[in-house]
Parts: structure tokens; C-alpha cells; sequence
């Protein structure tokens, strides 16, 4: 008789998310192969601003208490933070730059644009570093690479050079050539001798995004050498403190493509980290949910973020920006769209009538909205769901955090006053007068960010109505259904671990790796040879890469290219092939130009409305990724029902209606809740409209439907 298989044992992966507040963390169990979101435990503590590692190491420390065996993790994936706030703040490190005779004002002149076009008083930003560190050298090259007035700089240039540099006395350099993106080896070549020579670490922009566009790619390299330092002391202290507790596993540090990478390609590379906050929790909802059109909707303390994902893939820009300054590597785009729950709701009357207006100031975590009863005195949008009813005062976070009803509604009714336009009777009653206040900030709220979204959507050819929403953070889940019945979204997500999802998304990030290079050539079948030919050493490098992640498990590479039409001053991004990581690695790569032109056609008529068969296709720009999941993802275990809790009355559209109030219970209760109901989870409160139904599925996500009959109305 045969005895049944030994269970396999259990194994976990770690995520970590560092905020201003708090740090989460998230273990994810599995056997190695497949893990399983609705098993994930979940844990909080507040964050250590002095020491963003030593909140992690408490935090870790207390989440291995809790069943989770320091033998058996596997990996941990940790977002960060620290190099964002260092560049927004300016802790970063002195930096000087080099660049080719007669650019030192590469930094000033920028793209030679106002900062907003019809404002004669704008002030330009201020350069990355001053003019006075900005340093020449007398080499540069052409677009093919060729050395222009002469080969490598002669040692005496060079000793020159390194006196300058030793004046300045930088704690990091930056080199940036005139045309260095097409030869990398020289300008890294001099990079190299400058490390040697000053005992300092010297970056080489070609090395770290070889693209055309000198000021964003200088911009890029100043950046990274910037943070150096700064990050390369976090990791190494994060590794001690990793050690101190027993992890023996390897280390991922998430990344701004919604990715991951190992921690030594984080340290030779910082600035590929400093917007993976935010990407990730569009990384988790693609890794859940694939194949699904999707919006996410991040609404934090301060504001509410949004990013897309089409057909289950991230929407990536390279245009985004870190304060003034361009990012011009592939990040998961995320859009700020509005008020989050600690925005001000005020009463603005600089103009010919007092309007009601929510943010964009925010209240902060200290004092926090006035209901938290910590000296606060001016309402936040919490405070109006607080006095509507939406959330409860003694329930909050699962009652760890028990809030002051009576103190958001006397906030709320002062803004009455200044809100009230002159000659206008204010309602009797401070209830009264809250009442309004917070039925015009749902309305105010709801409108500003409804009309950030289409924008954002519209830019890439999208409406609202065929994504479905996902919801998470603090007030994400609260506010969701409002936003979209603003736009009619029909469908609304409300993850299990919607206070933690960022987290979530560190741990189950694919391994990932971008890279480009300029070639400018034309798309044609009697020009496909250099086309090919660039993509197949790109696919060749992002392999190299892999090689040195520790990960043994098949991926995906897609090499792209950005297209335009000749003369047209933007380009497309356009995949020209996908294989996986051993098709790439045994067989020669081979592109075919129509479907290269058929899908840039079908683009290019959904983003611009139209297409021009007569005018030549260029390629400016080709890319190559590289992604690997490590392992399955299981979002169910079981089935989950509705237990209702209670009753109370709501308001959110100016009438107050009786709510139910539900909370989730495995194995029973309810399979479906129709509004007007509150359901109430520890870490996040949803509330669900009249004409709104909503679901569990078996791992604990709430799905919320928008009734048809109301969809046709």
C-alpha cells in the first residue's frame, strides 16, 4: 500500500513597505512553487524616520513571532522610500559634473522651456547642482559613437581635470559626454580613472541609461550619484540588521517598473528604487489579477494616486519626475488625482463667493483630522465621513483607534461660516450645519478626482468605464464607490489586505530589468537589419543581468521600440517581439516589419485618431525587459460570507439613508450585501452605495457591482 507524500513544507515571502508612518510588513506562505495571498499574514509598526532599518528590524522581528519560522523565509522584498524624500528634501550628497567643452550649462538651460508656459513671473527650478561644479573636459562623440576632436583625455587633461575636481571637493561625481550614450565603454572608461584618482564613487550617465537626451540623462546620473551614499549605507545596514535576526534568504529590493531586483544591483544602482512606494501596489493587483483592465486607487493620508494597468499590465511612462527633475527610465506610472482622507476641508473666499474646497493641504498624521483628539482642530476628509456615519468613532481600524464624533462635527460646522456666501442663512445647529459641509466635500472630492482620472485616462486613449477600480490604503476602500459612480466604473475591488497592499505588492514582485538604447533608423524591411540587430544585443544584456539574481525560473524578455512617423516630434512605445528567457537565450532573435507597422498603426490610431500609411515609421529609441515570477500566485482558501454587525445612518449624497453594517466571516453568513451598508475590516472601512451590491470571493476580496438598472440610468 502506498503511504501518502509528506506535506511539503511551508514557505515564506516577506514584504516590507517603509512610509511616513508606518511600516508594513506581509508574509506570504507557499511551498515554494505557489503561494497564497489568503493565507498572507499581516503586521504594522510605526516607522523610525532617524533609521528607516530599525523600524524594520522591530517590525520583523515581531511578524517572525507570530508563526512565522526565520528558517523558512525564502526571500525578502523590501520598498522604500529613502532616496525620494532624500532628493525632495536635499539630504543628498555633494555631487560635481562632467561634462563635454561648452555644455556647463546643460543643467540651466534644461529643454529651454518656461515652467508654465503663460506665467511671465515663473522662476525656473533650480539646477540639480550649481554652475560652479559643473566641470568641461575637451571630449565628446557623434550619434555613431566615433570620438569627436580627438580620442580618450591624455593624462595631463586628466591630472587637470582631478585638481578641479579636488577644489570642488564632492563627495560624489557624475560624468555626462556630449553623445556618451553611444559609447559607453569610453565615457565609463574616464568614469573609472576619476574613481581611481579622487577615492570617490564617479557614475557614469552612459552606464546608467545610454538614451539620447543630454539633460535628462545627465539629470539621471547626478541623481543616482546623489543618493549613492545615502542608500548604499541603508542596504548595507538593512543586510546587519537582517543578519542580527537570523534571515538567511535572499534580499530584493522593489524597484520603480513594478519590479524587483537583488540588493546588490540596488546598491550599483539606487535611483532605479526612488518611486517603488508607489508602484507597489499596481505591482500586487497585476499579480493577483491578470489579465484585467484595472485602475488602482491609492487614497493615503495626503492624496489619492492612480495607476493603470491594460490587460493586467502596469502602464509604464518615462517621463515621469522626481519634484523638478525628469526620471527618464521606465517607471510605473502613478498619477496624484486628489484629497486623501487628512485633506483640509475649508472654506476659500479669495474669490467674488466663498467656495468649499478640500486639500490640498492635509492635516498630516500629527495632529492628525480633529476626530483623532489630538489638538487638530481643522476638518479633514475623515472627519466628514466620521460625522456622516460612514465610519465609526468606536470601530475605527477595528477599535484600536477609537475616535471623537463630536469633535469632527464641531470642525465641520465652523467651515459653515466661511463657506457661506454673504446674505445666506446658515443652517440651525452645528449637526445641521456639518451636515452640508461634509456633503459638499464628498461632492467636491469626488468631482476633482473624477476629473484627474479621465484626464490621465484620456491621455492614453482610454475611458474610465470599461476598468475596473482597485482599492486600497487607509481610505481607499471608503471613498471608491463614490469616485466611480462619478465616472460610471461599474466595478470596484477592494483587496483583503487593503491597508498593507503596497507591502503585499514587495513581496510577490517579479524580478525585472529595463534597458534601451538610441538607434534611429527606419522601420522597413531594407532597414531591419540595425533595428534587429540592437534589440537582439539588448536581449542579450538583460540575460547577463539575470544570470546574476540567484533565480533559476523561466521568465519573459519583450523587446519594444519607440516609433514616430517621420517628422512627428512624439513616439509610441511598440512591442516588437516577447519569448521567454530560454527561447531568448538559444535562439537568434528575428522581427518581422509588418507586424512591427501593423501594431504601431493600431496605437497611433487609438491614441491619436488617425494613421498615415503613406509616411515612413522611425525607431528612436529600442528597450528590452526582462521578468520572472517567482513562482504562482493563489488568491482563494476558502469561502467567506457576510455577518451583519449592526445598523446606522449614513449619508454621502446629502440624504441620510439607514445602513447595514456587515463584517467578514470565513465558512458563513451572507454570500451578498446590497446597499446602502457599511462593511467594516480592520484596517479599512468600505462603504457601499444604494444601486451597489457587494461580494466576497474565497480570499476574502470584496468585489462591489454597481446594479445595471443603475448603470443605465
Amino acid at each position: 500500500m502506498d503511504r501518502p507524500a509528506a506535506p511539503a513544507a511551508r514557505r515564506w515571502r516577506i514584504g516590507i513597505d517603509v512610509g511616513g508612518t508606518f511600516t508594513d510588513l506581509v508574509a506570504v506562505p507557499g511551498d515554494g512553487a505557489t503561494w497564497s495571498l489568503a493565507d498572507a499574514v499581516t503586521h504594522k509598526v510605526p516607522s523610525t524616520p532617524h533609521d528607516p532599518s530599525e523600524g524594520v528590524e522591530t517590525g520583523l522581528a515581531q511578524l517572525l513571532d507570530r508563526g512565522v519560522d526565520v528558517a523558512d523565509v525564502v526571500s525578502v522584498a523590501h520598498g522604500t522610500t529613502i532616496g525620494l524624500n532624500a532628493i525632495l528634501q536635499g539630504r543628498v550628497a555633494r555631487a560635481a559634473l562632467v561634462t563635454s567643452e561648452g555644455h556647463r550649462d546643460v543643467l540651466q538651460i534644461a529643454r529651454a522651456r518656461m515652467p508654465r508656459s503663460f506665467d511671465l513671473h515663473a522662476v525656473p527650478a533650480r539646477p540639480i547642482v550649481p554652475r560652479e561644479h559643473v566641470l568641461e573636459v575637451a571630449h565628446r562623440f557623434a550619434a555613431d559613437g566615433r570620438a569627436v576632436g580627438g580620442a580618450a583625455a591624455d593624462d595631463t587633461e586628466l591630472d587637470r581635470l582631478v585638481g578641479r575636481l579636488r577644489a570642488v571637493d564632492p563627495q560624489v561625481v557624475a560624468v555626462s559626454l556630449l553623445g556618451g550614450y553611444a559609447a559607453r565603454e569610453a565615457e565609463q572608461h574616464l568614469a573609472d580613472r576619476l574613481a581611481a584618482a579622487l577615492g570617490v564613487p564617479v557614475t557614469s550617465a552612459a552606464a546608467v541609461w545610454p538614451e539620447a537626451g543630454e539633460y535628462e540623462r545627465t539629470t539621471l546620473a547626478l541623481l543616482d550619484a546623489q543618493i549613492t551614499p545615502l542608500m548604499t549605507g541603508y542596504f548595507t545596514a538593512l543586510r546587519e540588521r537582517l543578519r542580527r535576526l537570523g534571515v538567511d534568504a535572499r534580499v530584493y529590493i522593489t524597484t520603480s517598473n513594478g519590479g524587483s531586483v537583488s540588493i546588490d544591483s540596488a546598491i550599483r544602482r539606487p535611483v532605479q528604487t526612488v518611486l517603488s512606494g508607489p508602484a507597489g501596489g499596481v505591482s500586487a493587483a497585476a499579480t493577483a489579477w491578470p489579465g484585467t483592465d484595472m485602475v488602482t486607487v491609492d487614497m493615503g493620508g495626503t492624496s489619492s494616486d492612480i495607476g493603470v494597468l491594460r490587460g493586467g499590465t502596469p502602464v509604464l511612462t518615462t517621463t515621469a519626475t522626481v519634484g523638478p527633475h525628469p526620471l527618464m527610465t521606465p517607471v510605473v506610472e502613478v498619477s496624484a488625482i486628489g484629497a486623501g482622507g487628512g485633506s483640509v476641508v475649508w472654506g476659500d473666499r479669495s474669490g467674488s463667493r466663498p467656495v468649499l474646497r478640500v486639500g490640498p493641504t492635509s492635516v498630516g498624521a500629527v495632529p492628525g483630522p480633529a476626530a483623532y483628539d489630538a489638538g487638530g482642530t481643522q476638518p479633514a476628509l475623515t472627519d466628514a465621513y466620521v460625522h456622516a456615519g460612514i465610519i465609526d468613532p468606536a470601530t475605527f481600524l477595528g477599535g484600536a483607534f477609537p475616535l471623537r464624533g463630536d469633535l469632527a462635527t464641531e470642525a465641520l460646522a465652523r467651515v459653515a461660516q466661511d463657506a457661506r456666501a454673504e446674505g445666506d442663512d446658515l443652517p440651525p445647529g452645528p449637526g445641521a450645519r456639518a451636515d452640508g459641509v461634509a456633503d459638499a466635500a464628498f461632492q467636491v472630492a469626488s468631482a476633482g478626482m473624477a476629473a484627474r482620472l479621465r484626464t490621465v485616462l484620456a491621455a492614453h486613449g482610454e475611458v474610465p468605464e470599461r476598468y475596473t477600480f482597485v482599492a486600497f490604503g487607509g481610505a481607499g476602500g471608503t471613498h471608491a464607490a463614490l469616485l466611480a459612480d462619478e465616472v460610471g466604473v461599474s466595478r470596484v475591488l477592494v483587496p483583503a489586505a487593503a491597508g498593507t497592499f503596497c507591502a503585499l505588492g514587495a513581496a510577490i514582485a517579479p524580478v525585472r530589468r529595463d534597458v534601451a538604447r538610441t538607434v534611429r533608423t527606419v522601420v522597413a524591411d531594407d532597414g531591419l537589419d540595425p533595428l534587429t540587430a540592437a534589440c537582439a544585443d539588448l536581449e542579450d544584456e538583460v540575460l547577463g543581468w539575470l544570470r546574476t539574481q540567484d533565480v533559476d525560473a523561466v521568465g519573459t524578455v519583450t523587446v519594444s521600440a519607440d516609433l514616430r512617423y517621420a517628422g512627428q516630434p512624439t513616439t509610441l512605445e511598440v512591442v516588437l517581439a516577447e519569448r521567454s528567457t530560454t527561447e531568448a537565450g538559444t535562439q537568434p532573435l528575428r522581427l518581422d516589419t509588418r507586424v512591427a507597422l501593423d501594431r504601431f498603426a493600431a496605437q497611433h490610431d487609438r491614441v491619436h485618431g488617425f494613421v498615415d500609411p503613406s509616411a515612413s515609421v522611425r525607431a528612436e529609441t529600442v528597450r528590452a525587459s526582462v521578468t520572472v515570477r517567482l513562482g504562482e500566485v493563489r488568491t482563494g482558501r476558502g469561502g467567506t460570507g457576510f455577518v451583519k454587525t449592526g445598523a446606522r445612518d449614513v449619508r454621502y449624497d446629502g440624504t441620510s439613508r439607514a445602513a447595514g453594517v456587515w463584517a467578514l466571516a470565513p465558512g458563513g453568513g451572507e454570500a451578498a450585501v446590497t446597499g446602502p451598508a457599511v462593511v467594516e475590516k480592520p484596517d479599512t472601512t468600505v462603504l457601499v452605495p444604494a444601486g451597489w451590491t457587494a461580494t466576497s470571493d474565497d480570499g476574502g476580496n470584496l468585489h462591489l457591482v454597481r446594479d445595471r438598472s443603475e448603470q443605465e440610468d
